[in-house]
Parts: C-alpha cells; structure tokens; sequence
C-alpha cells in the first residue's frame, strides 16, 4: 500500500513538471513575439547588384558589394534579414556623367533603396554619398571561324571543294585591349577515320575562357564537308613554248606531256586537252641548261582535285626562219 501512495506521488510531481515547462516555452514564445512585434530603429546590411549595364559599356570593377543601411522596422524585418541578408539592386543606367565620371549620386540611391523596401520598413540612413563606376568602352569586330581538320579518306575518295562553316565568321564584342589580339576562332578538332560519306556537323567553338567581358554570338557552327570517290584518266596536252625571240622556232622532244588528271567520273568525262596548258619559258634558258628546257602545268580545269604532268624537263632544237 505504501509502494502505491510513492508511486501515484511521483506520478503528480513529473506531470507538474512538464506541465510548468510548457507552460515556460508559451510564455517565452509570446515574450519573443511580442519583442519581435515592436518597430526597432537598427543597422543592417543590403547585398547590391548592378543592372542595365549600358551595352557599349563594361564595369572594369565592382564599386560596392555592399550597402550599409539603418532602417525603422519592426523586429521580424531584422530577424529575415539577419538569416537571409536583402539583396537590392541599382539601375546603372541613371548613373550621371561629368567630366570623364561616371556617378550615382545620394539622392538617386535612395530613391532607388526606397522603392525596393516593403511598407513595414523605413530608410531612415545609409552609407553611401556617391557611387563612382569605373566603364570600359565595349568594341565589335568580326572575326572568321578556321576549321580544325584530322581526316584520313578511305580508298579511292577525295574532298570535293572546300569545307564549308557555317556561320563562316562571328561577332566578337569586348574590350579593345583583349579582342585587338584575336585574329580567328578556331573550332574544336575534328576528327574522321576512312571517310567515305559526305557529313555535316555541329561544332563546339573553342573560345578563350580567359577574357573578362568578352562575349561571342557563338560557340558551335555548322561544319560540312563534300566526300566524293575518284577515278584518274591521262590527257596528252602538247607543249607550248613561250617568250621566243623573232624568228626563232623551237621544236621539242617530246612535242606532247601526258597529265594525270584525279577527279570523279563525271568531271573527267568532261576533260579535253584544250583544258590544259603545259608551258616551256624560253626566256629562262641558260647555259647549265643546255638543251633543255623546263615545263610546267600553267593551266587545268579547277573542278579537279590534282593534276600532274609526266616530267617537268623537255629537251628542245632551234630552228631559224
């Protein structure tokens, strides 16, 4: 029976414990918001962001990251801002301009700070007098776009023409002292086994990471390439001699060069010697030279992929009239 009575006592003085323990957390909880309910006059701080940025324009340095700021609120404004500090932003493009300066003045801050406050907080001061930014001018050039090339042709094929890109060049904006130095943009490689099949891709541009405030208005282009297969045929084209004095006539040996022309089926069906033209320069004879005189290939059709004579040496007699 005594066990009993111990027990239902114990039993009544750990309830009023936690009885009294909530009751404590109630009354600081109404305490705490009663506390956070007043209108405070404290100090806090704004993270700041710059926008509209003038385009032709480009901030050298970041003026003021932060705005120090002392506000009329009541006790729930400080305590978001103390967890989450307020980020407000100022409009560049108000910044006033004498005499090379570039300024925001303290009127135009607070203005700005004002109108990006709720109606629970009142700006009473801030930091700042004048925000001074330090513009670099912004220029556009246009640069072309080179094809990084690693081909290897299967057998018997050949690139028909030159590589197309597309665009074949882009707008480069920045400062002067960094786009001055960039001649070309080059594309990242590209690279084919065995090609036998006409492609077109889309390219990354490798574009220089390190140039602050530099912008491109790409970084892929379209990259096709025209593979075609190949067959040889051989053309006689006689040898024309040029730059003889009057009344002199030179025959040669021999008098017709075989070319050996590589083009697909369709061009070298097409192909006669009247496409070609084998040269001897009379004028550059010499005496080292003997009776000999050296050829070469001035003319063939551009829709071939090579053209190569037989030999490059023609040996001549002089006949006088």
């Amino acid at each position: 029976m005594e066990r009993l009575i111990e027990w239902i006592q114990t039993g009544l003085k750990k309830r009023k414990v936690k009885v009294f323990l909530v009751f404590l957390l109630c009354a600081s909880l109404a305490w705490l918001i009663n506390k956070l309910s007043q209108t405070y006059t404290s100090n806090t701080t704004f993270q700041v962001e710059y926008i509209n940025i003038p385009e032709e324009f480009l901030l050298a340095n970041t003026p003021k990251e932060e705005i120090q700021v002392r506000l009329q609120a009541v006790g729930f404004q400080f305590l978001g801002y103390e967890l989450k500090p307020k980020q407000i932003q100022l409009d560049v493009s108000k910044v006033m301009h004498k005499d090379d300066s570039y300024y925001l003045t303290s009127d135009q801050i607070r203005i700005q700070l004002e109108a990006q406050l709720n109606n629970y907080n009142t700006l009473t001061d801030f930091d700042s007098d004048i925000i001074y930014f330090d513009f670099t001018s912004l220029e556009t050039k246009k640069v072309p776009v080179k094809a990084v090339l690693d081909f290897t042709f299967a057998a018997n094929h050949i690139l028909e023409g030159e590589i197309k890109v597309i665009p074949d060049s882009i707008q480069v904006s920045g400062p002067k002292s960094q786009i001055d130095s960039i001649r070309n943009i080059r594309t990242e490689v590209i690279k084919r086994d065995d090609l036998n099949n006409s492609f077109t891709d889309e390219v990354a541009l490798k574009l220089p990471k390190q140039l602050k405030g530099t912008t491109f208005s790409n970084d892929v282009v379209m990259v096709s390439a025209k593979i075609v297969k190949f067959s040889e045929r051989v053309i006689e084209v006689p040898v024309t001699v040029i730059n003889l004095p009057e009344k002199i006539k030179v025959r040669t040996f021999p008098e017709i060069i075989e070319v050996r022309c590589q083009g697909t089926l369709e061009h070298l069906k097409e192909l006669s010697a009247d496409d070609f033209a084998v040269e001897a320069d009379y004028s550059k004879i010499s005496k080292e030279s003997g009776n000999s005189l050296t050829v070469q290939l001035a003319q063939y059709p551009k829709t071939l992929n090579n053209a190569v004579i037989s030999t490059n040496e023609v040996e001549f007699i002089l006949r006088r009239e």
